[in-house]
């Protein structure tokens, strides 16, 4: 089985037990949005990465965040974000979108 490094992409952090999101709107707005905790957890999140990086639909989290789309943010079971990975196109973007039922956070 693939893993994340082969994909380069950090490996998932291993407190990860929900994802959320947030991209920028025009130059100066930032919009957040719902967090998703999937049923299995640590274990279905790893998943949709690993097939999200098959098909470029993330990279790692650079310093350049502002050249992605989006970033998808990690978060504990606390809520506490511990990663982050970028999402390069508005294709991506649909993608995980879909996927994780994102809606605009209230």
């Amino acid at each position: 089985m693939p893993t994340l490094a082969s994909k380069g992409l950090p490996e998932l952090h291993p407190d990860a037990a929900a994802l959320t999101a947030i991209r920028t709107i025009g130059d100066d707005q930032v919009r957040a949005y719902t967090i998703a905790e999937p049923t299995q957890g640590w274990r279905q999140i790893n998943q949709l990465l690993r097939q999200a990086a098959a098909c470029g639909l993330v990279r790692p989290a650079t310093e350049r965040m502002r050249d992605a789309y989006a970033v998808l943010d990690v978060l504990n079971g606390d809520d506490d974000i511990v990663q982050d990975y970028a999402i390069p196109t508005a294709a991506a973007w649909r993608w995980w979108y879909r996927k994780l039922h994102l809606r605009i956070a209230a």
